[in-house]
């Protein structure tokens, strides 16, 4: 299993990551953010991957394999720290 090493960078919003990239799920905004992203699978500390942003949704996929869309609108309140 490969271990996630986070980079030292500002964090940043879901809705700021480019396909392909890596992410640590890190504080996510307001009890109705958090409320949504828990009963679909992102919680603070979940390594996930980004697979396709369109103009409406982000999909990824955990490092379980879980795939997970989320909505523009939530992505924008979860903080991630990028991962090598």
């Amino acid at each position: 299993m490969l271990t996630a090493t986070p980079v030292l960078e500002t964090p940043r919003s879901l809705i700021d990551i480019h396909v392909g990239e890596r992410v640590a799920v890190g504080a996510v905004l307001f009890d109705v953010v958090r409320d949504h992203c828990l009963s679909i699978g992102i919680q603070t500390g979940v390594v996930m991957r980004c697979e396709c942003c369109t103009s409406r949704s982000v999909r990824l996929r955990r490092d379980d394999g879980m795939q997970i869309e989320l909505d523009r609108v939530y992505a924008a309140f979860v903080e991630v720290q990028p991962l090598h």
